[in-house]
């Protein structure tokens, strides 16, 4: 995938890759009307719904880094916030990796996360490895 250059665009080019693959996989997409929500869709499995927020994924040092808040702008101030309560899963696209992640809130930090797609320098116990988050695992895992 071509690189978006305005981060509207890069936004909107992740929102597309993870409906794809949600779609792609048999799972019913609930779009809100507008974009007042902290939550971008609402996935189908079963009996259950899950709001998720998209984010996009950067490839930095060997993982794929997000943000697990949104940043906007008021009074030139920038102001930072958290999505509890206000969604069930984070939704990373990675477009140079052209993959797909499903992090539960629980899961994430309340700043950033990375997920590991190789071997870091110094070893850790607390690597989130990317392929334990991967889109299919989360619908095969939750999916009734």
């Amino acid at each position: 995938m071509e690189k978006a250059a305005h981060p509207k665009q890069r936004g909107q080019c992740s929102e597309a890759a993870i409906l794809f693959e949600f779609v792609r996989n048999g799972v019913t997409v609930l779009e809100p009307f507008g974009d007042n929500e902290r939550y971008d869709f609402v996935v189908e499995l079963g009996s259950e719904f899950y709001r998720a927020q998209v984010k996009t994924g950067r490839l930095t040092d060997g993982r794929v880094q997000f943000e697990t808040r949104s940043s906007g702008t008021l009074t030139r101030k920038i102001k930072k916030e958290g999505y509890d309560g206000q969604i069930d899963v984070f939704a990373v696209y990675a477009p140079d990796l052209e993959q797909s992640y499903i992090v539960p809130i629980d899961e994430a930090p309340r700043t950033s996360m990375g997920l590991r797609v190789e071997q870091a320098r110094k070893k850790s116990p607390n690597i989130n490895w990317a392929d334990d988050f991967s889109l299919t695992a989360w619908i095969d895992h939750v999916r009734p």
